[in-house]
């Protein structure tokens, strides 16, 4: 199985990668200059993962864990690169990372993992 994760530019303050998208959709959300058309978009998107997508509770993962999408998570993933096109629009740019090999896995549902990443990860 692959897993996705779909990052920022901005480096995470507590982890070796980027910061995450739905961080960087919250920051355009809710910046002045962003269109009201665009933040509501990502408003529309944000809302939906936060009815739909199971967030576990902290005791589940620790703060080194990487979340990633699976390849199979259709649903969630149309709603991540619909945000990814308006974060793009607004001068923010999302990469695609993609492997088979994302670490430890500590947490599991239909959709997503947690992994903490090897020692020998980049």
């Amino acid at each position: 199985m692959k897993y996705l994760r779909f990052q920022s530019l901005q480096r995470c303050y507590h982890l070796p990668t980027r910061g995450g998208i739905f961080r960087t959709a919250y920051t355009v959300r809710d910046a002045e200059d962003t269109r009201a058309h665009d933040a509501d978009a990502i408003n529309h998107h944000l809302d939906w993962f936060v009815t739909h997508l199971k967030i576990p509770r902290e005791s589940d993962w620790n703060y080194r864990a990487i979340f990633w999408f699976k390849d199979s998570a259709r649903e969630p993933i149309d709603h991540i690169w619909a945000m990814k096109h308006l974060l793009k629009a607004n001068g923010y740019w999302i990469d695609v990372v993609k492997t088979q090999r994302p670490g430890r896995i500590i947490y599991e549902d239909d959709w997503q993992i947690a992994a903490v990443p090897w020692r020998d990860a980049h």
